[in-house]
Parts: C-alpha cells; sequence; structure tokens
C-alpha cells in the first residue's frame, strides 16, 4: 500500500498535542514540585490529547488505507499490518528497550508505573496496556493503538460503507459518556479494557469523521467551530472528558478545509516539523525525563529536593532536549521505517 498524500494540518495539531502530553506526564512522574499546572492550568487535562491521537489515527487510517480495506479486505490486509507494524514498533522497541536497560542498572522507581516481570514480557507483544503504566509507561496507547488497527481491518467496511453512520456515531459517544460515568467524569483510563473501550471508540469516531469529511467536502461549514467551543466549554464546566473529546472531533472537522489565518498557523514549517516529530517525542519523552531523574540521583542531587524554579527550569530544558533528540530520531529512524514502507507497498500488486 503506497501512503497517500499527507494532511498537513493534522501533522501541526498531532504535534502541539504531544508537547502537551510530555508537559502532563512531567508534571507527574518526573518533577510535580514545578506545580506545571498551577503555572499553566489548561494542562491539567492534557491527557485528552491522547484522545485526539486516536481521532487523528482513526482518520488518517480512513484516509490512507480506507478504501482499499473497506471494499477489499482479503487482498490488503497483510500490506496494512505489514505497514502499521513496522511504521509504530521500531521506535517503541528501541525507547521501551531504552527504558528498561536504565531501570535494569539503578533500579529507581516511579510513582503508579510498574516495572514488574510480568509486564516485561507482554512488552514486545504489544499487550503492555493489560498491566497498566509500565515501563515506557506512555506506550499504553501504542497498545491499544495496535488493537484498534486490528479492529480496523475487520469493521473499515462496515465504518465507512455501512448503512446508518450517524448512529454508529451516536454509539460511540454514549460508550465514551458511559465511561466517562463509570470513572466519575474522566476518561484517564489507560489499563485493561477500559482503555481498549476509550481507543476503540475514539478510533471509531474518527473513521465516521472522515466519512463524513468526504460527504460534505467542499462545503462551508461555519458551525463546526462554534459547536466544538460549546462541547469544549461544556465539557469543563461538567467536569465530562466525553464531551470534550466530541469537542475535539469537531475542531479536526473544521480544521481539514479550514483557511486563513488559523490554517496559516497549523500549516506553518514549524509546526509541521513538530508534528512530524510527534511519535519519537511521545515514545522518547519518559526514558529521556526517567534519565534525567538517575543521572542527578547517581550526582548526589535527588530530584524530589529541588526547588520549584529549579525544578520547572530543568523541566524546560528536559523538554528542549527531548525535541532536539526526537527531530534526531525521526530523520535517522522514522523516515527509514517510512521509505521502507513504501518501497515495500511498491513491490506488491495489490497496493497499485
Amino acid at each position: 500500500m503506497t501512503p497517500r498524500r499527507r494532511l498537513p494540518f493534522l501533522d501541526g495539531l498531532r504535534g502541539i498535542a504531544a508537547l502537551a502530553v510530555m508537559a502532563f506526564h512531567f508534571n507527574i512522574f518526573f518533577l510535580p514540585q514545578a506545580q506545571i499546572f498551577e503555572l499553566l492550568p489548561f494542562l491539567t487535562r492534557a491527557y485528552l490529547s491522547v484522545d485526539l491521537f486516536f481521532i487523528l489515527s482513526g482518520f488518517v487510517m480512513a484516509y490512507v488505507y480506507g478504501n482499499r480495506l473497506s471494499y477489499d479486505r482479503k487482498s490488503h490486509w497483510r500490506e496494512f499490518s505489514r505497514a502499521r507494524f513496522l511504521r509504530i514498533y521500531l521506535l517503541f522497541f528501541l525507547s521501551s528497550l531504552s527504558m528498561t536497560i536504565l531501570f535494569l542498572l539503578f533500579r529507581t522507581g516511579l510513582s503508579g508505573v510498574t516495572f514488574s516481570d510480568r509486564s516485561l514480557l507482554l512488552q514486545p507483544l504489544l499487550l503492555q496496556q493489560w498491566c497498566g503504566l509500565s515501563w515506557n509507561y506512555p506506550s499504553w496507547s501504542i497498545s491499544t493503538e495496535a488493537e484498534a488497527y486490528v479492529f480496523f481491518i475487520f469493521f473499515a467496511g462496515y465504518l465507512l460503507r455501512g448503512k446508518h453512520p450517524a448512529l454508529l456515531a451516536v454509539s460511540c459517544f454514549a460508550t465514551l459518556l458511559a465511561l466517562c460515568v463509570a470513572k466519575g467524569g474522566s476518561l484517564n483510563c489507560y489499563g485493561g479494557i477500559s482503555a481498549l473501550i476509550r481507543t476503540i471508540s475514539e478510533f471509531s469516531l474518527g473513521v465516521l469523521l472522515y466519512r463524513a469529511h468526504l460527504k460534505w467536502i467542499g462545503l462551508r461549514r461555519t458551525w463546526t467551530p462554534a459547536l466544538s467551543v460549546f462541547l469544549i466549554l461544556a465539557g469543563k464546566t461538567t467536569n465530562f472528558d466525553a464531551l470534550i473529546v466530541s469537542g475535539l472531533g469537531c475542531f479536526i472537522s473544521y480544521g481539514v478545509n479550514a483557511t486563513g489565518a488559523f490554517a496559516l498557523l497549523l500549516n506553518s514549517s514549524p509546526l509541521i516539523a513538530l508534528g512530524n516529530w510527534s511519535y519519537s517525542i511521545y515514545m522518547w519523552h519518559a526514558p529521556i525525563h526517567y534519565g534525567v531523574m538517575v543521572a542527578l540521583n547517581v550526582a548526589g542531587y535527588p530530584s524530589e529536593t529541588l526547588s520549584k524554579s529549579t525544578a520547572r527550569f530543568l523541566i524546560l530544558l528536559t523538554g528542549l532536549v527531548v525535541i532536539w533528540f526526537s527531530a534526531t530520531s525521526y530523520r535517522y529512524l522514522e523516515l527509514g521505517v517510512r521509505h521502507s514502507v513504501v518501497s515495500l507497498g511498491r513491490r506488491q500488486p495489490s497496493a497499485a
């Protein structure tokens, strides 16, 4: 399968979301005394950036692979599986291996993260989500993302060509709403069946959003920005994350065909570059901040003893290191994998 043209708007949005997740995790697992949420209160719900990733993933998978999988799954599922596995696995493996080596050498724990033997055995199989947060802890979503790919192979036709797409979208939203009720309004579920339900529902919404995009393409939908703002504000007021997620979906719908200053911003070179680096930022930020913690401990300055101002400066410095390292990772790892995927697709007769 030869990848289709990229959508720059989605790259820019993904880059912003990756930075938000990094800042959220730094505040919880790295230097909580920095009190980043006090400085930037909107980051208290930055975990919903992962929900944005899931919706974007469904949209992009439908855009790139949906037509072939929905009409001829048997001829294309192997190419799809191979391409997606190559895309996500190498970086996941290398970043998780780095985290594993650091822990085995220095045995420094992280509150809320397990380093058990059972969870380690599940890592290579992309099943780590069934142990909650473990080892390279952001990778729980890579586990559920892989499961969403399997789901897409079997249900692409149903989502993209089946009857009553509006009813399907309402069902996905109702599922998220029920999950919110069960979790006290939050969608911050990162383990077990609840994490899988969260992922599949939002991935499906992304696929259905692409279907709606095809139907409405070329039309000026001036109501989507207002609806997006309304749903996000309603979600913040009621503390129901499902409403915010729905608002993010409307935002994506608007942004794909947006014009003017807003489009110029998200299609700008710096944000597109950040979007290109977003997967590396997501996968490397935990091993890198963990490495900084280990280095501080070895030097005799445990991270928990740092002052608020020092902690904030160190978060900024570490974030810049993550971005630089991710740019390098993208250039020398991800682009190589992408070229392999394209070459492999060209060699497949069914990819034409």
